[in-house]
């Protein structure tokens, strides 16, 4: 058979490449060097007699046989740890009060409906949500009221691990009731000429559009309202306020709602935020949080 030729420690350690796209952070994840995680991917790939990523402008980007390889195997590894969870008479004895740190959208959007799927599965488990921005979750994390939080690109203390889960992509958008022209332009001439709504007064995350889509990094823009809430922003940018950036996963939900938004396109490279668990790595975690930690990465990793 097919899978007498292959170690599990490969399908393991193809599981966290697939999910983190980084062979640094499955390395780091699985306490193995980035070669040996290199080696066991090329094996893998060796008796499947397929390839399994391509490297493209430095990035890993898994292939159509990856993503369905993962598909199977993220489940599989899944019911394999209920099952021996059930062996050990462990399953049963995941308990107690877990606090976990998150973005108010992609919490909401996101993780909350995979809490509330483990919750089924473990009703003696219980939930302390915390939601906030990444400086508040690094406070937290370091004073010990989180077990664990979501954070987007942020720089976390030193002490603070981070793996990638999850990659949003963040849209400029705008109602149409402000009859901007749709194309896809690079020119900041363009984009400098429209009235905008962002998050922080150092329009850090237009600052960021900009440079990505236009090459030009700019903090003075005629931003009209600033408001730290996705959902506000959206509100501000249907309503014809302004400009402004939202995550993807929150842009495709309000589309689907009916609302009239634009979403306009820049470059066409669409800008990446990736989304990571943060968590001390001194800190000792219960088998509750560890189980909700490896629910995570593997329903995060499928998305």
């Amino acid at each position: 058979m097919l899978i007498d030729q292959i170690n599990l420690n490969q399908l393991r350690v193809f599981e966290s490449v697939y999910r983190s796209k980084s062979m640094t952070h499955a390395a780091r994840e699985l306490h193995l060097t980035q070669s040996g995680v290199s080696q066991h991917i090329k094996a893998l790939e060796d008796v499947l007699e397929l390839k399994l990523f391509d490297r493209i402008k430095q990035k890993l980007v898994p292939t159509p046989s990856a993503k369905e390889l993962y598909t199977s195997t993220a489940k599989s590894f899944e019911d394999i740890e209920t099952i021996l969870n059930r062996l050990k008479k462990t399953d049963k004895e995941l308990t107690g009060m877990i606090s976990i740190g998150m973005p108010i959208e992609f919490g909401n959007n996101i993780i909350l409906p995979l809490l509330t799927e483990f919750q089924k599965k473990h009703s003696k488990v219980r939930f302390k949500i915390r939601q906030g921005f990444p400086f508040e979750m690094n406070h937290m994390l370091l004073s010990g009221e989180l077990d664990f939080a979501f954070v987007d690109s942020f720089a976390m203390d030193k002490g603070i691990r981070t793996d990638a889960v999850y990659d949003e992509v963040l849209e400029l958008c705008v109602s149409k009731k402000l009859a901007v022209p749709n194309k896809a332009s690079t020119d900041f001439a363009f984009y400098e000429k429209l009235p905008y709504v962002d998050y922080q007064e150092d329009q850090s995350v237009l600052s960021l559009w900009m440079k990505h889509h236009t090459q030009t990094r700019s903090s003075d823009l005629d931003v009209k309202v600033f408001l730290m809430d996705a959902y506000g922003i959206s509100k501000l940018i249907r309503t014809g306020v302004g400009v402004g950036v939202l995550p993807g996963h929150l842009v495709e939900k309000l589309i689907k709602s009916g609302d009239e938004l634009q979403i306009l396109k820049g470059s066409g490279k669409p800008l990446h935020n990736t989304i990571s668990i943060a968590y001390l790595e001194e800190k000792t975690l219960t088998a509750a949080t560890l189980a909700v930690l490896q629910f995570m990465k593997a329903k995060l990793g499928s998305k």
